[in-house]
């Protein structure tokens, strides 16, 4: 059994239905993240998104990696584990995902070090999970959008926990 973090979109559950709700994209996955014995949970962040850890086989955590929208965290578990191995690519991708996310460069820069040398997993999810926005419904376009009031978001350490 494997361990991996996600960053996935959220999805509209009910189209056509009004109002509509959401669900975390990652319970797309959850019969198969069960069958192998494994487990999930996540927290809302910006940009209508989730981190998410995961408990599953490899090839389960290969599957949803491949997933339109999901992007894993590549080979850090632990949080306190130090970035620093992760190529300049796979650092951009995550500083890029932030950013697309509604997190400005101003915010990462002044939360996390340049020098990703010393930066640690849990720094960057816990800086991810600042914030979230209350979802509406936009009965003209049908659409949810995320622009309401910042709204609690669970912390980090909580969902680590769940998933050992």
């Amino acid at each position: 059994m494997a361990l991996a973090w996600f960053i996935c979109p959220y999805k509209r559950m009910n189209p056509g239905k009004t109002p509509p709700t959401r669900y975390c994209a990652m319970d797309d996955f959850t019969v198969d993240i069960r069958a192998d014995g494994g487990d999930w949970d996540e927290t809302e962040i910006l940009g209508d998104h989730a981190i998410v850890k995961v408990r599953a086989e490899t090839t389960t955590l290969t599957t949803i990696n491949a997933a339109p929208g999901f992007m894993r965290i590549p080979t850090h578990t632990d949080l306190m584990a130090t970035l620093g191995g992760l190529t300049a690519g796979q650092r951009n991708a995550i500083l890029n995902k932030l950013e697309a996310l509604g997190y400005s460069n101003a915010e990462v820069v002044a939360a996390l070090p340049a020098n990703w040398q010393a930066v640690t997993l849990g720094q960057v999810l816990r800086f991810a999970a600042t914030r979230r926005l209350k979802p509406r419904y936009d009965s003209g376009t049908d659409t949810i959008i995320c622009d309401g009031a910042e709204q609690p978001v669970k912390s980090i350490d909580h969902v680590h926990e769940r998933v050992l």
